[in-house]
């Protein structure tokens, strides 16, 4: 299939429509810009659209008005350019059409994807199938290169092979490189990702960054090596640090953090031209309740940012840092006809959403056709792992320390970061055992990519669940099962009942399942409706709760159990992976 993002532009037609020689197909009248270029609100303006580019923005754009030109009265609403999520993680959860009908209406036009979430389980060639999802739309799509950073050693097969993705980078549906992160980058003497760094940055294409806890002489490495951005400030002084080192500052109001009130400090005392509001991904309530893009930048508002600047970071900030300001993040001619009609200033939900220059939705409904692509085999059946048994999870009693004592994951909380622990595990039949009573339970993790189920069993505490075991297959940077459980005999059906689904969300007690969202789609996404995701989910929590969960957001807090995204101590197949000393080691 022709890899392509847009229809060929026609200059010629565009520059005929400006001059009145060829009508327009769309002509939006009488409305007050809000022109992110100059920072005005400028009355009485009309936008003209030819194909899917804008090719007038002025006082009067009835000359452009023909036959079966559409026209849409603004009737002196606010003309705002399109919203753009430049950093968000799209394959969890929904399918891809159904999760449009939600977020199309909040007024997204443009979305920028990480996708190291199928290249952990499906290679390269799930990258590329991917992109065929994201084909002929009525908004656009862009996809970034995973940089496969992981601390699992069955992490991914194409990570290292630099010339098996260098063909992506000349692809339009790629903006750049997907965020690595610093530790995996710069203190290591593995100059991989500093490669794929650098050849990106050679194609023009941006390198996207994720420097939590880095700073001074670290922040700045990163920065030398070709990091243009990073998404994980959660102080004020964070964003300074990112911005006074040349990188754009994302700031998230998401579904993993909710950090805008960072900015609010700098507020009239900096310059918010490379600070940017990003989700870093939702769910399905969220989608729901709130919405998606116009929830933060309405947020924003109502603490205070003027609306321009508000808009400003969710439209042209984040076009100017992926070098697409040519294209998208403002409206004026030889853009995209990217543009919502706000019902007032300082009022974020859309009455309108128009995408590459047609309405595609009115009154917070979709308008346009929204097909479902279906899926290739290969995004099928890749929960590759036999089905275990008790035994196969024990922990003989020969593994205990020589103290009686054995290394634990210490949950903080939050219920993101972790630090290394000491316990006293519960000894039966030669066996250690989790001590539920005593806040200590089992968890294993289990490579699931090759097809040799490799595995480790430790002990975690601060989950407090008193009975039953958690299973979820949405790990981070690694293709695996994580459980947490108080008895090897439901650690065993939990796990074996993901493989038997081929991946979701489940929950077992006394060898009853109480809670369980089917991942039929490589492990992440599922085939029912948002709203019943959504349901399973709060299911789901709430059932891991009635059991002694303390964990706010239960699953999130299993999916980053694999992660080398937020430290100290996490899981892998071989052991705990500890960030201080850069080791794997066991109980």
């Amino acid at each position: 299939m022709k890899k392509t993002l847009e229809k060929q532009k026609d200059v010629r037609k565009l520059v005929d429509t400006a001059l009145g020689k060829h009508p327009a197909d769309l002509v939006v009248k009488n409305g007050i810009l809000m022109d992110v270029y100059t920072g005005r609100m400028i009355p009485h303006r009309s936008v003209a659209m030819v194909d899917e580019w804008i090719s007038y923005v002025g006082p009067d754009a009835g000359y452009a008005v023909g036959e079966n030109t559409v026209v849409v009265e603004a009737r002196g609403r606010v003309l705002c350019p399109g919203f753009i999520d430049s950093h968000t993680h799209l394959i969890s959860y929904w399918n891809m059409a159904d999760f449009l009908t939600y977020a199309i209406p909040c007024g997204v036009t443009t979305f920028f994807t990480e996708m190291e979430n199928l290249a952990f389980v499906l290679d390269i060639k799930g990258v590329e199938a991917f992109l065929e999802q994201l084909d002929n739309r009525p908004v656009k799509f862009y996809g970034l290169i995973p940089p496969m950073v992981s601390l699992s050693p069955s992490s991914g097969p194409f990570q290292s092979v630099r010339d098996r993705i260098s063909h992506l980078l000349n692809d339009p549906r790629i903006a750049g490189l997907g965020e690595s992160f610093w530790q995996g980058t710069i203190l290591t003497r593995n100059d991989r990702v500093l490669d794929l760094m650098q050849a990106t940055v050679a194609a023009g294409k941006s390198v996207e960054g994720h420097s939590a806890g880095a700073f001074d002489r670290k922040l700045a490495a990163y920065a030398a090596a070709g990091a243009g951005s990073c998404h994980e400030a959660i102080s004020t002084e964070d964003v300074i640090n990112r911005l006074e080192l040349g990188l754009y500052a994302m700031i998230r109001e998401g579904d993993i953090r909710r950090d805008l009130d960072i900015i609010l400090p700098l507020k009239d005392k900096i310059d918010f031209r490379r600070v940017i509001l990003v989700t870093d991904g939702s769910n399905p309530s969220v989608l729901m309740e709130r919405g998606y893009m116009n929830d933060l930048v309405q947020k924003a508002v109502d603490l205070g940012i003027a609306p321009m600047e508000a808009v400003r970071m969710a439209t042209i900030n984040p076009a100017e840092h992926f070098g697409m300001a040519d294209r998208i993040g403002g409206i004026a001619p030889g853009r995209y006809g990217d543009l919502l009609l706000l019902p007032e200033p300082g009022i974020m939900k859309p009455d309108m959403v128009i995408s590459k220059g047609r309405v595609v939705a009115q009154k917070g409904s979709v308008c346009v056709p929204l097909h479902e692509v279906p899926y290739p085999e290969i995004f099928r059946n890749t929960v590759k792992a036999k089905p275990v048994s008790m035994e196969d999870l024990a922990i003989p009693e020969s593994l205990l320390a020589t103290d009686g004592m054995v290394r634990t994951i210490d949950i903080q909380p939050g219920g993101l970061v972790t630090r290394e622990g000491r316990a006293i595990p519960r000894i039966e039949n030669g066996q250690l055992k989790a001590d539920p009573e005593k806040d200590l339970l089992k968890m294993v993790f289990m490579e699931r990519v090759t097809g040799q189920g490799r595995r480790f069993a430790g002990f975690v505490r601060g989950w407090g669940q008193k009975k039953g075991a958690a299973a979820t297959t949405l790990c981070w940077d690694v293709g695996g099962i994580l459980a947490i459980g108080s008895n090897d005999a439901d650690l065993a059906l939990v796990v074996n009942r993901l493989i038997e689904i081929q991946g979701g969300l489940a929950l077992i007690a006394d060898g009853r399942l109480l809670a369980e969202l089917p991942l039929p789609v490589m492990g992440y996404i599922s085939e029912l409706k948002i709203p019943e995701i959504a349901e399973r989910l709060e299911s789901f929590q709430e059932s891991v709760a009635a059991l002694g969960g303390t964990m706010d957001f239960a699953q999130l807090t299993m999916n980053v159990m694999t992660t080398a995204a937020i430290p100290f101590i996490r899981m892998t197949e071989e052991g705990y992976y500890r960030f201080r000393e850069g080791d794997i080691v066991g109980l």
